[in-house]
């Protein structure tokens, strides 16, 4: 007889190929209950897992649970995967979601992003070396890129990656790339040479490009019999529980020893400090303002090995009081109403390494600083210079940050010098791009954009208790009822409404609820209030027409010189 300890187990955790996942989401055998949330990993997000699946690193368990003839969920497919249609799936992934889908999309090229991979950083080709996973500069090595609007544009943008970055979505034809790349490669020595690369390319793909088919997730399965009750409770159960190690955790018990307490120096910073916690900063990011600092670098390897309890005890205070000065002066001057309107939270750490500098000016100098402290966040959000490499960019931008900040001379940051966002791609961008959304936001904001209620102008108090949020100017359930062609998620169709406007307008043509609300408000106050959102109203105006395409480009005119009047630099036409 088997006694109670030694019972079979309930459940049982078995490795699946990455390849197999892929192929069953999109064969529709693997789907998501209904109730899941949208997909809501940005690019950097995913590329960090990329990063841990050909590091062969764990990504965390799966949880499924199988489907069958009886109660089940309502389902749906992954974002990019094909529609369910009237298929049931065996299926359902209770948690994994953003995991799966990201690289659902990474592996068979669908969703807002392409990636790449390097191959000559993993790589030294001179002595015949494959390089191990820490030594890769992973920033470098793994990259995206935004799909533009046209084929054309997408092109364009892998022509300038150059011969070397290897699409992951042809990962199962690697070797055929390998064989265009290395015959355009071969410069000396004939075949010999070709044959030499790859050789040294191959065992490459053997390390770091197989496990992006080979990679076995572990998948914990419920049975079918398993009821609805138990799955929910094991659901939300999943999703408020479980807090990961960190740098800072690990920082704090190499400090203690010497002195140094850095949870304490942590809650004595939020007790100080507001903004802390309401914008919910991560205290790592403060060791990495420390860092930028004490060595002039952001990059996790440098926090962890370089930084000292003496550096702690040095910088801690002026990093504090930068990160938190620097959100004061977003939310006062550069229209940040709303924690979730800051478009890089990693902005804080550069712009938090130069503010105590800042105020060791004399006091006619610290406005002009902060003027292009100012300059140099626009800049960096509109050239969305943080979506990748952020580390390395922040690195890079306090180097000259902190001199051409405080004195307006020498190199200027790389954003303040270039701004590469064209028009073209500023009307196609969609709100899954989150620095130019947020950065639409928080421009508006400045420009004194109206409640549509009361005509007061936003503020951080009034968004809160009006339930100001971001919200369709034509509505979505309009657009899609005339079939329009362009999507209704593109950010120039967004702006700052408040929660009662919004239910106003509902599903309404735009013609039907702006005559409502000139009713309500008097046709010269609707105009005035639209006018600080950058939209028109005026009887020939795009939204008075019910017209989206001539909206959506009459918009684009007005954003744009928003845009250029903060940056200082001028937007491409292309």
């Amino acid at each position: 007889m088997t006694s109670a300890y030694e019972s079979d187990p309930i459940f049982e955790t078995v490795p699946r190929q990455l390849s197999n996942l892929v192929t069953r989401i999109h064969g529709r055998e693997i789907a998501l209950p209904d109730f899941q949330r949208d997909f809501v990993w940005d690019a950097t997000r995913t590329e960090e897992l990329i990063q841990s699946i050909i590091s062969e690193f764990p990504v965390g368990t799966l949880l499924l649970w199988k489907q069958g003839d009886g109660e089940t969920f309502a389902s749906r497919s992954f974002e990019g995967a094909p529609d369910l249609g009237d298929k049931r799936p065996a299926e359902l992934v209770l948690d994994g979601q953003q995991r799966l889908t990201a690289l659902y999309q990474a592996l068979t090229g669908v969703g807002d992003e392409r990636y790449y991979l390097k191959v000559d950083e993993f790589v030294h080709v001179a002595e015949d070396y494959v390089k191990e996973f820490h030594e890769v500069d992973f920033e470098k090595a793994i990259i995206s890129v935004p799909v533009a609007v046209s084929r054309g544009q997408l092109k364009k943008n892998e022509e300038l990656l150059g011969s070397s970055h290897f699409p992951v979505s042809d990962v199962n034809s690697f070797d055929d790339w390998l064989d265009d790349f290395v015959d355009g490669s071969v410069t000396i020595d004939g075949n010999s040479n070709a044959k030499y690369l790859k050789s040294l390319y191959r065992r490459m793909r053997d390390k770091y490009i197989v496990p992006l088919r080979s990679y076995g997730l572990p998948v914990l399965t419920l049975p079918e019999t398993t009821p609805i009750e138990a799955v929910c409770t094991i659901f939300e159960t999943l999703n408020r529980t479980g807090k990961p190690l960190g740098p800072f955790e690990l920082l704090t018990a190499r400090y203690y020893p010497q002195g140094v307490n850095l949870r304490d120096l942590w809650i004595e910073a939020q007790d100080n400090y507001k903004a802390l916690v309401d914008f919910k900063v991560d205290p790592y990011s403060v060791l990495q303002t420390v860092c930028l600092r004490s060595y002039g670098s952001a990059q996790r390897s440098d926090v962890l090995k370089k930084l000292t309890a003496s550096d702690i005890a040095e910088h801690w205070s002026a990093a504090i009081k930068g990160v938190a000065g620097v959100i004061d002066m977003l939310q006062s001057d550069c229209g940040l109403v709303a924690p979730k309107w800051l478009p890089y939270g990693m902005l804080l750490i550069p712009m938090g390494a130069v503010w105590n500098d800042i105020q060791k000016l004399e006091p006619l100098e610290r406005a002009p600083a902060y003027t292009r402290l100012q300059r140099f966040f626009w800049c960096s959000v509109f050239t969305t210079n943080y979506d990748q490499g952020a580390n390395s960019q922040a690195g890079a931008d306090y180097a000259r940050l902190k001199d051409w900040v405080l004195t307006g001379e020498g190199q200027a940051p790389e954003a303040v010098k270039e701004l590469p966002l064209s028009a073209s791609t500023l009307r196609s961008a969609s709100v899954r791009r989150k620095a130019l959304y947020c950065g639409l936001m928080c421009l508006l904001a400045t420009t004194r954009a109206e409640d549509f209620h009361t005509g007061q102008a936003m503020t951080p108090y009034r968004v809160g208790e009006v339930q100001i949020d971001s919200h369709h100017i034509f509505p979505k359930a309009y657009l899609a009822r005339i079939k329009a062609s362009e999507s209704s998620e593109l950010l120039l169709n967004r702006t700052l409404i408040d929660a009662e406007t919004n239910r106003i307008i509902k599903d309404k043509a735009p013609s039907h609820y702006l005559g409502e609300m000139a009713t309500t408000y008097g046709e010269e106050k609707l105009e005035a209030v639209l006018s600080s959102h950058a939209i028109r109203s005026d009887a020939d105006s795009g939204l008075a027409k019910d017209n989206y395409d001539a909206f959506l480009d009459e918009r684009l005119n007005t954003v744009v010189q928003l845009i250029e009047r903060v940056t200082g630099r001028s937007l491409q036409e292309q």
